[in-house]
């Protein structure tokens, strides 16, 4: 990886769409803090379409879309995504229709049954009641966080009941078809912006801080991690190709004072 400010001028695409991460990449210790908001609304008024590109739960979209005012919102590693039309109407996308997900649903449900036997400290996430596509189960987030070796184990686990898994920092994650933050985001933006996966390519910068950001990182090449990245990189193989200097959403700020002083030069 190298140091965001080694990203010279020259190489600078004609970037079009920030795909942002949220929790300890937008957010701070949970938090959305005020730099960050007005981040988003800066790379917005120079316009940028943003984003958001989460493992948190499809119901966290609609504050997202209203309230953060993206212009999507990408959900569970790629299970969902939402935006609003020009008359602010809510549309989404999900990767299977809706009884093949109440289906997936139960067979979850069934198998969180076995996973909290096998691993007793391990629970199933807060959010679970949210998401309509993966269960995810905390390694991190309300509880001290596991070991990689503890994770591993966790998602070993997953892997030998049929299912797939991904893991965030906080969260391991299990679901009955596969999908990924990457999939999804190919799929939003030729359909609903009319970016094809080419065009994406060049005209994207994503940044995130997790195992479940790696898609992401080996898709896109202008890739970029906040500073906390650094903490996970033993846990996968894709690294981003850009570090920010400063962590979580003061290295989201980072990246956005960056990419609009290059604009302005």
């Amino acid at each position: 990886m190298k140091a965001l400010h080694e990203w010279s001028h020259g190489q600078l695409p004609q970037l079009r769409v920030v795909l942002t991460d949220i929790d300890d990449t937008l957010t701070t210790n949970g938090q959305l803090c005020a730099a960050s908001l007005d981040a988003l609304d800066r790379a917005k008024r120079a316009g940028l379409l943003r984003i958001a590109v989460t493992g948190r739960p499809t119901y966290w979209t609609l504050p997202l879309l209203r309230l953060c005012n993206f212009d999507a919102v990408i959900a569970e590693n790629g299970a969902s995504a939402f935006w609003l039309d020009g008359k602010g109407v809510q549309h989404a996308l999900f990767y299977a229709d809706a009884q093949t997900r109440k289906q997936h649903k139960q067979r979850l449900e069934r198998f969180a049954v076995q996973l909290e036997q096998r691993f007793p400290g391990v629970k199933i996430a807060l959010d679970a009641q949210q998401r309509i596509g993966d269960l995810a189960f905390d390694i991190g987030e309300k509880i001290p966080a596991l070991p990689v070796e503890s994770v591993k184990e966790i998602v070993t686990f997953i892997r030998e009941h049929g299912l797939y898994s991904t893991t965030s920092n906080i969260h391991a994650h299990a679901s009955v078809m596969p999908f990924s933050k990457q999939t999804m985001t190919q799929r939003l933006l030729a359909e609903i912006f009319g970016i094809d996966d080419d065009a994406a390519r060049d005209c994207c910068v994503f940044i995130g801080d997790s195992p479940n950001d790696a898609s992401m990182f080996a898709h896109y090449p202008w890739s970029v991690g906040v500073a906390n990245v650094k903490k996970y990189l033993d846990r996968f193989d894709t690294h981003p190709r850009f570090v920010t200097q400063h962590e979580c959403g003061a290295g989201f700020v980072e990246l956005i004072n960056f990419l609009l002083d290059k604009q302005n030069d």
